[in-house]
């Protein structure tokens, strides 16, 4: 059987990276066997910001040009200005020595037209073995320059397969999460105003009231408030209450890292971790999930709760990709019988690219052929 190591971490600055690396892991330990994948720290210049335009610093070790397997797996919104000053000597040493990459759960942050003509240009040389999207918009990208590409979804829908969560003695649950702009004030059964937000939930009216011109910005925009919620965090402390009608409130932070406990902790009942398995746990339990991360409401959607999100954002077509289309605005589901056949379609491939075959069987998965 062949070895793949893929690429993974950078958790604590977001644990959403953690829900697709862990499904990743489940995916390809069910085509290659688990002895035969291996995890891998991603590159320096992710973390360290070191002008990652101009790719790694200087001083670093390209250690993930010397590993000994067939396929190195990126995983995740990759394709970016920072690709290939980030990935491409490594690859072409890769390419030189006979290992194919392969980049699955394939996204991109933004659609920059001349960020995709230089990505295409790279790939007419050293293309992917296979990629996998996670998205329609990068697989309609792509789809004219990649002969082995897969219109798939965000290796996070996995985390029910690699997951099983424990229950506790919590009254029912709602998952409040904001980590781009202060949490807005969410009320039952008070009176409303116009710049009000409210939507309907299992027989109830729901408020919310985003304070400040930066909450409402922050809304119609992608990231342009994320600093700012750490420079308001020495502010006073809001009115956010513990229950919400039946709910108790827990809420989390993606952020561990930077730690400012005036920002993490700010509110009753929050909650922070470096390793993404109690994230699980409560948008597992949670009823309702409200949240300006994509991968929070991916994880709630996936266990088969109800999220609504709040951002401006081209990667919450990750989520459109699963059934969520409404989700900016109001909570939704998704028909997980729709959401299991996808996922089944990824580990069997039986709709993949022509070199692909169904294999045999391991457990009660049969296998990608390679």
């Amino acid at each position: 059987m062949k070895k793949v190591a893929y690429i993974g971490g950078y958790w604590s600055p977001n644990i959403g990276n953690a829900f697709f690396n862990l499904g990743a892991d489940y995916v390809l330990k069910q085509v290659f066997g688990n002895e035969n994948v291996t995890m891998v720290f991603d590159q320096p210049a992710y973390i360290t910001q070191w002008n990652t335009n101009k790719g790694n610093p200087p001083w670093a070790i390209d250690y993930w040009s010397h590993l000994n397997v067939d396929y190195v797996c990126l995983l995740g919104p990759v394709l970016t200005r920072a690709f290939l000053p980030i990935w491409k000597k490594t690859l072409d040493t890769l390419k030189s020595r006979g290992i194919k990459y392969m980049i699955l759960s394939a996204g991109m942050m933004k659609y920059d037209e001349t960020v995709i003509a230089e990505i295409k240009e790279y790939f007419k040389t050293n293309p992917p073995y296979v990629m996998t999207t996670r998205d329609t918009d990068t697989y309609d990208t792509f789809k004219d320059c990649l002969e082995n590409i897969y219109d798939g979804i965000c290796f996070a829908f996995f985390m029910p397969d690699c997951y099983q969560p424990v229950s506790t003695d919590l009254p029912p649950l709602m998952a409040v999460n904001f980590d781009k702009i202060d949490e807005p004030y969410i009320y039952i059964d008070e009176p409303q105003k116009k710049t009000d937000i409210s939507f309907d939930f299992n027989g109830q009216t729901i408020g919310m009231k985003f304070g400040g011109v930066f909450s409402r910005l922050g809304l119609k925009t992608d990231r342009f408030t994320d600093a700012l919620v750490y420079a308001m965090s020495p502010l006073p402390r809001r009115k956010r209450p513990a229950t919400i009608g039946k709910y108790t409130v827990i809420r989390t932070d993606h952020r561990f890292s930077p730690m400012f406990m005036r920002k993490v902790y700010r509110y009753d009942n929050s909650f922070c971790a470096d390793i993404p398995h109690t994230y699980a746990n409560i948008y597992a339990e949670a009823e309702l999930t409200l949240s300006d991360r994509v991968h929070a409401c991916a994880i709630t959607l996936a266990y088969g709760n109800s999220a609504f999100l709040f951002a401006k954002t081209g990667r919450s077509a990750l989520l459109h990709r699963v059934g969520a289309v409404d989700i900016e605005k109001h909570p939704v589901k998704i028909d997980l019988d729709y959401l299991n056949n996808e996922k089944l379609k990824m580990i069997t491939i039986k709709s993949f690219v022509h070199f692909f075959k169904s294999g045999g069987v391991k457990g009660q998965s049969p296998l990608w052929d390679f």
